[in-house]
């Protein structure tokens, strides 16, 4: 709802209501579209990881749980006492034992510093390779932005490409930034 606000009020003040409008329904779409579609999947568990620690991941209370839930997944964090970024040990993590581990957008290590860490050499996720980061090639789409809905279209494409293939996700990332940016997304 924030968000929504925010958008409605920046584009007020820019006398940029219909662009605002056509924002506000593209994003209302491709939730829809995400519930619709993945509605009958199993939810597989997912481990989001902070932007400066490995062990800091998003409890139920932040917006990434809300990114979670609606690509088809769950939350393996969803029960920890909301704070912003909770920190948790290794075997908390080897606990959970999530079938996929995602990365934020801006953090401060990398797939392969995961999928080579002895600590997590039993976890689902690293044995079956199944280690993301969220792309940042033109804004965090793990953070509560206008195009922060193409982070839950990608995640969907990663948690259930049979149901959100590439071709799909791409072509909806070109649609959002050629629409309200005036460039190809999948050119950058």
């Amino acid at each position: 709802q924030l968000l929504t606000e925010m958008i409605q009020m920046v584009a007020a003040a820019c006398n940029r209501e219909e662009k605002a409008e056509q924002l506000l329904t593209f994003l209302a779409e491709q939730e829809t579209y995400l519930r619709s579609i993945l509605a009958d999947v199993d939810a597989t568990t997912v481990y989001l990881a902070g932007n400066s620690n490995f062990l800091s991941t998003a409890g139920s209370a932040m917006y990434q749980a809300d990114m979670i839930s609606l690509a088809g997944g769950r939350n393996v964090a969803a029960d920890l006492p909301d704070t912003y970024w909770a920190e948790i040990d290794y075997e908390q993590l080897l606990a959970w034992d999530p079938d996929y581990i995602i990365l934020a957008s801006s953090s401060k290590y990398t797939v392969e510093d995961v999928l080579a860490d002895p600590n997590l050499a039993n976890c689902s996720a690293v044995v079956n390779g199944y280690v993301y980061q969220i792309p940042a090639d033109a804004e965090s789409w793990d953070s509560p932005v206008p195009g922060s809905v193409l982070g839950a279209v990608w995640l969907a494409g990663i948690l259930h490409p049979g149901e959100i293939p590439a071709d799909i996700c791409a072509g909806l990332m070109d649609e959002y930034y050629e629409t309200f940016y005036g460039f190809t997304y999948t050119q950058n």
